[in-house]
Parts: structure tokens; C-alpha cells; sequence
């Protein structure tokens, strides 16, 4: 018998325009406090190979279960992929990236894109896509992307006095 790796899920990725807009307008309506944002540009393997994206994000620090707001400063890599551009997806984290991928592939959860490690393998993230759940990917991250995250909103959250309860602990 196998042992599959675990999954949990934590937040859910939404695609915004403006992430400053977006900030101002779901903080204030859904009383969530942001951390301050990141820009991100990493290598993603795509349809079209390897190319690169940059993006403009934050998370709520409201949680467990968290809301990441995305600015698509490039969005390329996702133009050519199935579903929508706007609930993006629905974020878990494992300690086994390449099995937990390997795992959702072998259940129909094609994989659409996936940073990219030393070795040329998967590293860092997958997205995940399966014609049932139309519009909405998958993300697994690593165990190390998991742990930048929650130190980034463990501290922001420390920051405004905001009591943080860590969803990878």
C-alpha cells in the first residue's frame, strides 16, 4: 500500500486588476487586514515552455483560511491555459511537491504549469486543472514556499497586533 502525501488546504487565490483597489475594497467590506504586498518573477513551465511571470500579491491576515489577492503584473503564462483568470484557485501546501503533483496527475488533475528547480524538475509550485471543476486550478506549493509564506504573514500580522494562527503548523 501506498502512502499518498498529505495535502491541506489554506487559502484561496483570486485575480484582481488592482491589488491596491483590492485591498482597499475587500478589506474594508470583509474587515481583513493585508500583508504588505510582494512582487514575485519566477520561471514557470507553461504550453509554451518556460517563461516568465511576474506577479503583484498579498495575503489576508485573517485566518486560517486565507485570501491571496493576485496583481498580474505579466500574466503570459496563464493566458494559454484552461479556466478563468479571476478565482484563480483553491492553495494547499505538501511536504512532497513532486509526489503530491505525481498523486493529483494520476487522479485526472492534469498539470498546467510548475516552477522550475535547479535540477530542471518541479520546484516550488504546481497548478492543477481537471475539466470537472471548470475555471478553477489547483496549487500545491512546497514545504520551503509554506514556510516563507507563514514567516511573511506571521510577522505582518505581528506587526498590527493581529493574533496569527499558522495553517502549516
Amino acid at each position: 500500500m501506498t502512502t499518498e502525501p498529505l495535502l491541506r488546504l489554506y487559502h484561496t487565490g483570486i485575480i484582481v486588476d488592482s491589488l491596491d483597489n483590492a485591498m482597499a475594497a475587500m478589506g474594508d467590506a470583509l474587515r481583513l487586514d493585508w500583508a504588505p504586498p510582494l512582487s514575485s518573477t519566477v520561471p514557470l513551465e507553461c504550453p509554451d515552455g518556460i517563461v516568465g511571470r511576474e506577479v503583484r500579491f498579498t495575503y489576508s491576515l485573517q485566518g486560517p483560511h486565507f485570501i491571496e489577492l493576485l496583481e498580474q503584473i505579466n500574466p503570459a503564462p496563464y493566458l494559454n491555459v484552461t479556466g478563468g483568470r479571476r478565482v484563480h484557485h483553491l492553495g494547499y501546501y505538501t511536504d512532497d511537491l513532486r509526489a503530491a503533483a505525481a498523486m493529483l496527475e494520476a487522479k485526472g488533475y492534469r498539470r498546467e504549469l510548475n516552477g522550475v528547480d535547479e535540477d530542471g524538475g518541479i520546484g516550488r509550485a504546481t497548478f492543477h486543472y481537471n475539466p470537472e471543476s471548470p475555471g478553477m486550478w489547483i496549487e500545491l506549493v512546497s514545504h520551503q514556499v509554506a514556510n516563507q509564506i507563514d514567516g511573511w504573514i506571521a510577522e505582518a500580522a505581528a506587526a498590527k497586533g493581529i493574533a496569527y494562527a499558522s495553517p502549516f503548523a
